[in-house]
């Protein structure tokens, strides 16, 4: 099968893409994007750019994959120590028609057509060897062409928010001036990270199936310590749009954090009352995710005794106050409506509703054999809240533990989702209703999913920020997505029962 639709040059579209890509590549200081300038591709320019790959390529292939990223981020350590930077990556991801897979990255400084070819031609010769279609196994799901390429309909959302776009231009002087005033106001170590990032995905293949997406996110988060290193605080926030993004408050917050931490005590380990803040509740909840893949064992999977796969979907799993949903057509807190690796639809699900379990996520390939609908791993994750304040939750606390984040999560077991990590940047012990005093971090060891089926009180949802950090890829080392933003997770603050600590953590 020849991939040669045309021995023309790439379209005026495409060369007005490539030009403006090799404004991008100019010295850092020069680089700043003019405000309302698109940084990454248009639908257009990446179809164009598709199509012109598609006639650059020897090998059979049955579509082109592209992911154009491009992030702005300051990074401010002890105070005024302030180091900017842009990224600009595109990736051409090329499936063949029987199995392998070229992968392809176009460097910053790809100007033209005729560097796109080379650099296109470089990496097919580089690739390993195409899998012959004897040497394939039967029902390999892996497969790329195991399911249906042909036309889809997909959910239509609207994730890309115009002040993210221009904030990326205009954001660096204005930011930095606002955030070092503060941090040297405080007489704190602080440092700080703000991250903005405008995304699209184009998965188009020869048997029709075209998936588009274009989304924009941004985060700060602030760490504060006291002189002495021993206290310390942190505070964060997320959002598609820069514009209902505050960095003052956020240092603020965590400045205040950090100093009613000082002259942390030591208390026993144990199971308490805890009430979790949304940050903490967040770095439960975002390892959830891969536990809702109805072909993995988990607190929702069962072997019965023939030893089939089972699922507890129509069961109860968590209190009746929680419910978990993924919107991707949710402005604020959506995803792509379509799996990242292949383009194929997915839409909105409500996995738990009211406590009960009500569905799974079964890729294309898995869906088809167990009569399913194929909806992706959730990433965004909104979970139902209630009217309870912490302070509220405080008051009604005779003695237990607040938690302000957690550090180091792992889970340890997925049939149980039990997890630990260690708390950190605010951790307190509640006595008669009030905050009797900072204590020593604590390692804990629970799952998620009993704790709330151990659910106290339940406060408003709010979206948490985990910061500019490299996380592990949802969908492995070759995720197209990359390892951020954490797509949004939107979880309230919550009083659990009989929460378990397992050691002391002396590290700050």
């Amino acid at each position: 099968m020849s991939n040669r639709l045309s021995n023309r040059h790439p379209s005026a579209v495409l060369d007005a893409f490539l030009a403006r890509r090799a404004d991008a590549a100019a010295p850092i200081s020069s680089a700043v994007l003019p405000s309302n300038r698109r940084p990454v591709v248009t639908r257009d320019e990446a179809l164009a750019l598709a199509k012109a790959v598609l006639g650059y390529v020897e090998r059979p292939t049955i579509g082109v994959q592209i992911n154009h990223r491009v992030i702005s981020t300051i990074r401010i350590v002890r105070n005024d120590q302030i180091t900017c930077a842009q990224t600009d990556e595109l990736t051409l991801n090329f499936p063949t028609e029987i199995g392998s897979e070229l992968n392809v990255t176009v460097a910053t400084n790809v100007r033209d057509a005729a560097m796109l070819r080379e650099a296109v031609r470089h990496a097919e010769m580089r690739a390993t060897p195409p899998i012959r279609k004897e040497d394939e196994e039967e029902d390999d799901d892996d497969d790329p062409i195991h399911f249906a390429l042909g036309p889809h309909t997909y959910l239509p959302v609207s994730l890309w928010h115009a002040g993210t776009q221009d904030a990326m231009a205009t954001f660096q002087g204005d930011v930095i001036v606002r955030i070092v005033a503060a941090m040297h106001q405080s007489q704190m170590q602080c440092a700080a990270t703000i991250a903005l990032m405008s995304r699209a995905a184009l998965r188009t293949y020869t048997l029709g199936m075209t998936a588009w997406g274009e989304d924009t996110d941004s985060e700060i988060t602030v760490t504060a310590r006291s002189a002495d290193g021993k206290a310390s605080g942190w505070s964060g926030q997320a959002a598609r749009d820069w514009n209902r993004i505050r960095p003052e408050r956020a240092v603020q917050d965590a400045i205040t954090m950090a100093r009613r931490t000082v002259g942390a005590m030591r208390v026993e380990p144990g199971r308490y009352t805890t009430i979790l803040g949304p940050a903490a509740l967040g770095g439960l909840i975002v390892k959830m995710g891969e536990l809702f893949n109805g072909r993995v064992g988990s607190p929702f999977t069962y072997m019965n005794v023939t030893n089939n796969h089972k699922t507890k979907i129509g069961q109860r799993v968590m209190d009746e106050r929680v419910t978990m949903r993924t919107d991707p057509a949710d402005p604020a807190y959506g995803e792509y409506p379509f799996f990242p690796d292949n383009g194929y639809p997915s839409g909105a699900a409500t996995w738990i509703e009211k406590g009960i379990l009500r569905t799974l996520a079964y890729d294309p390939g898995d869906a088809q054999d167990e009569g399913k609908i194929p909806l992706k791993t959730p990433g965004a994750m909104q979970m139902s809240g209630g009217t309870t304040t912490i302070e509220e939750m405080i008051a009604q606390c005779e003695r237990g533990i607040y938690v302000h984040r957690l550090s180091g999560v792992n889970l340890i077991d997925p049939p149980s989702a039990a997890m630990s990590g260690t708390t950190r940047d605010g951790c307190f012990l509640i006595k008669n209703g009030k905050i009797h005093s900072p204590i020593v971090n604590l390692h804990f060891y629970d799952s998620p999913v009993l704790a709330l089926n151990r659910l106290m009180a339940i406060g408003v949802p709010e979206r948490v920020a985990f910061g500019f950090i490299e996380l592990k890829p949802r969908y492995g080392a070759s995720d197209p997505m990359g390892s951020w933003p954490v797509p949004p997770i939107v979880v309230p603050p919550v009083m659990v029962r009989d929460f378990n600590f397992t050691a002391l953590a002396d590290a700050v």
